[in-house]
């Protein structure tokens, strides 16, 4: 595999084969069309805004092909995309800005004024939107036509460059930008052509965001690696999906366990034409045995459960396991489960899954201590703990770390504490996930007040829309007298938390 080009390669190879279609534009590209406006773009990037290897290109924008077409041409520089998560609070932008420090910002025009401010406030050298309309910065058409074609000349690509970092919470609630390089791209793209047996000509739906790992790594890149198709919409609408399944004859589908049960739901579902489905991928919480049956029922599909992180993966088992777990690991990926003290466990016991190849991330940008700390003796500690049976196939059995995932996306309780103890009526704060019937889990929070202070969900509301994205807010508030702690640490003990506030309630 040539590293940054792969486009451009089946582009002279197979250029008359369909590539991606934009729902947004209703263009379609084949693999000639793609590779030259990647070309074009690579020209603006390399001549215009002199973008060099290393440099990072931020892009804050919905999801829409130029998104692609700028990775692409970032990698074929060895520069390094960051795509910006557009959910967030527009307080929330500073922390990555000044963490990845890029020397371009891409925008829609949706973004256009806020790209604009943040490109001032941060000394942002470059600002590009793709879209026509007044406002900073260049626009993208307007450049379009006057950009030369043809290849600029190679920059030599390793496989431990940088290639795109994305920005996933921690525990500490400071996000940490994950280093993905173009050798770990690349070995995730092959153990998932692999794994899942992909096939050239094999078409998907991207209705993934493409600031976290699923928008580019669970069918994205792969696909493009084997020449397949993706189908881009803007974001997951159940009724589009279904149409476009029939339409468009997909053959590979990846969800969370909330999509399935949208489309299931969908009253155009019992008389969608899914047979040119293969099989289905779902990620990011765990999928229900009912859901499970009720598309082998009634569609014959079978939908096998997958297992990743941003910082591995994310495509690290095949799925060929019984249900309710993830089948044995994809050539190329190691998995080890073990005890507290790092002793392997025996098949049956519960052990903390580690995971090592050569599609794991390079550590954390600006972070060496949190990279060792995750990366240790070559192995990848996910913090979350398993089973793995006398087959060798590997289920779930708990979290370790605290996270919440809501509809597929993590929430990290550390982060909404952090903005909970700067309420002026807050002692003390901590966050749980409770059930919720779409979203699977939802945030609650759970806080102790200062001497003759009262709050309400309302008020607490009010108070994070300005710090946190929308879909972080507390769904629920539990106010009580004290937070249950460790003697030694003072620890929250989250796990009376869960027992004793646990509802989807205010309790």
């Amino acid at each position: 595999m040539i590293y940054g080009d792969w486009i451009g390669r089946w582009g002279q190879a197979d250029g008359g084969r369909e590539a991606l279609v934009s729902e947004l534009t209703g263009r379609r590209y084949t693999y000639a069309q793609l590779a030259q406006d990647i070309d074009h773009l690579a020209h603006l990037l390399g001549n215009e805004l002199k973008i060099v290897k290393g440099d990072r290109v931020a892009c804050l924008s919905l999801n829409r092909e130029e998104i692609i077409t700028l990775f692409f041409a970032a990698s074929r520089l060895g520069a390094v995309l960051v795509p910006l998560n557009f959910r967030l609070a527009a307080g929330e932008f500073d922390y990555y800005l000044n963490d990845c420090s890029p020397k371009a910002l891409f925008c829609d025009g949706g973004h256009r004024t806020q790209a604009g401010e943040l490109a001032a406030k941060h000394a942002i050298e470059q600002l590009v939107c793709f879209d026509h309309g007044a406002g900073p910065g260049l626009s993208l058409p307007s450049a379009w036509a006057a950009l030369p074609s043809g290849s600029l000349p190679a920059v030599e690509i390793a496989p431990d460059d940088p290639q795109l970092i994305i920005y996933t919470s921690g525990t500490t609630g400071l996000p940490k930008g994950v280093v993905l390089t173009h050798g770990s791209i690349a070995a995730n793209g092959h153990n998932t052509v692999l794994g899942w047996g992909l096939r050239p000509g094999d078409r998907t739906i991207l209705h993934a965001a493409m600031y976290y790992t699923a928008g580019w790594n669970v069918f994205t890149l792969p696909l493009f690696m084997n020449r397949g198709a993706n189908i881009l919409v803007p974001s997951f609408e159940a009724d589009q999906v279904l149409e476009l399944i029939e339409r468009e004859r997909v053959s590979v589908f990846f969800g969370v366990p909330t999509m399935y049960q949208m489309m299931l739901e969908s009253p155009a579902f019992p008389k969608a034409d899914l047979s040119s489905l293969r099989f289905c991928i779902s990620g990011g919480a765990a999928l229900d045995l009912q859901l499970i049956r009720a598309y082998q029922e009634q569609k014959g599909l079978r939908i096998w459960e997958g297992y990743g992180l941003t910082e591995i993966g994310p495509n690290n088992f095949m799925g060929n396991g019984k249900p309710g777990t993830f089948g044995n690991a994809m050539p190329g990926v190691d998995v080890s489960l073990v005890d507290d003290q790092g002793l392997p466990v025996e098949a049956g016991q519960d052990g903390e899954i580690l995971l090592r190849g050569a599609h794991m991330s390079a550590g954390y940008w600006n972070k060496p201590e949190a990279t060792a700390e995750a990366i240790q003796k070559g192995w990848f500690h996910t913090g979350d703990l398993g089973r793995m049976d006398t087959d060798g196939h590997v289920s779930i059995v708990g979290r370790k770390k605290d996270m919440i995932i809501s509809g597929g996306a993590n929430i990290y309780p550390a982060e909404i504490e952090m903005h909970l103890v700067e309420h002026p009526a807050v002692n003390a704060a901590a966050v749980i996930g409770v059930p919720d019937p779409k979203w699977g889990e939802v945030p609650k929070a759970v806080v102790e007040l200062r001497q003759g202070q009262s709050l309400d969900l309302a008020g607490l509301l009010e108070f994070l829309q300005p710090r946190l994205g929308r879909y972080k807010l507390p769904k629920y508030l539990a106010v009580i007298d004290e937070l249950p702690r460790t003697a030694a640490s003072s620890k929250v003990q989250k796990f009376i938390l869960k027992k004793e506030h646990g509802g989807a309630d205010h309790a």
